[in-house]
């Protein structure tokens, strides 16, 4: 299997490119960067916890693929939390509150 870059910043400039490629408009906002990604031990812990309560991950392995976007989703959706399945400091901590 080949590795890519998964950070999120490199994600959505490949998306917009592509988008303004296809003659779509600029950002209307900017990175919100007062956001900061999960440490390893946070992502390990944010699905152990999302399987504790019965959203199962599959795998505790801390990367945030699909399986993980998809539990994340799932808790957000039953909190009235808008489901964007992100992991972010705030998911994990509705998690430790629980």
């Amino acid at each position: 299997m080949e590795n890519y870059n998964t950070a999120d910043a490199y994600v959505v400039a490949v998306g917009h490119l592509a988008d303004r490629i296809k003659g779509g408009p600029a950002f209307e906002h900017g990175w919100p960067r007062h956001l900061r990604v999960l440490t390893f031990d946070e992502r390990i812990e944010l699905q152990k916890r999302l399987t504790s309560a019965g959203y199962d991950t599959e795998k505790i392995d801390a990367k945030m693929g699909p399986l993980t976007v998809d539990a994340i989703r799932r808790f957000q959706v039953d909190r009235g939390i808008v489901p964007d399945g992100y992991p972010s400091l705030s998911v994990l901590d509705r998690l430790r509150a629980l």
